[in-house]
C-alpha cells in the first residue's frame, strides 16, 4: 500500500518536471514519463529534471535542505539512516534491497533497470542521483549497476566533517 502512495507522489511531481503525464497505469507510467525523459532532456537538463523530481517527493526545498544540512553535520548519522530508510522508501521504484552494512546496500534486482533499458539506468538513474545524494544531501554515494545481472551496489560514503 504504502509503495502504490510513494509511486502515485512521485508521477504527479515527476510529470511537473518533465512536462508530461503518463495515461498508463501504476509502475508502466513511470516507465512511460522516464522514457519520454530520456528521448527530450540530455546533460544538465536532465539531471535538473531528476533533482527536482526528487526535492519534490521529498517533501520539497526546505525538507530536502534540512536533510542536506544533516548530511553535511553529522554524515555518518545521516549515512546510517539513509541505508536503515532507503529500502522502504524506494523499493517501489527498484524492487527489493537489502543492508549489506552499515552504509551498503544491494537491489536485489532492479525493476526499474529490467523494465528500461541500461542506457536508461545509466543516464536517467545512476549519475543523477549520485550527483543529488552527494551535492544536495551531502551524502557521497555511489550506485554500481551490473547491467547484466540488474542488480546494483548502492554506497552511502559519510565525508569527514568539515572543520568551520
Amino acid at each position: 500500500m504504502i509503495d502504490g502512495l510513494l509511486l502515485r507522489k512521485f508521477l504527479r511531481v515527476h510529470a511537473r518536471q518533465i512536462g508530461y503525464r503518463s495515461a498508463a497505469p501504476g509502475y508502466a507510467a513511470l516507465v512511460d514519463q522516464t522514457e519520454h525523459e530520456f528521448a527530450r532532456f540530455s546533460g544538465a537538463d536532465l539531471v535538473s529534471a531528476v533533482h527536482g523530481s526528487y526535492t519534490g517527493w521529498m517533501g520539497g526545498r526546505r525538507a530536502v535542505g534540512v536533510l542536506g544540512r544533516l548530511g553535511r553535520r553529522a554524515p555518518r548519522a545521516a549515512a546510517r539512516t539513509l541505508t536503515l530508510a532507503t529500502p522502504k522508501l524506494f523499493r517501489w521504484l527498484v524492487g527489493p534491497i537489502r543492508r549489506t552494512g552499515p552504509t551498503e546496500l544491494v537491489v536485489q534486482r532492479c525493476r526499474f533497470l529490467a523494465e528500461t533499458s541500461p542506457e536508461i539506468c545509466l543516464r536517467v538513474c545512476k549519475a543523477p542521483t549520485e550527483s543529488f545524494f552527494t551535492d544536495t544531501l551531502n551524502i557521497p554515494t555511489t550506485l554500481t549497476p551490473d547491467l547484466r545481472r540488474s542488480t546494483c551496489r548502492v554506497s552511502f560514503t559519510p565525508a569527514p566533517r568539515r572543520a568551520r
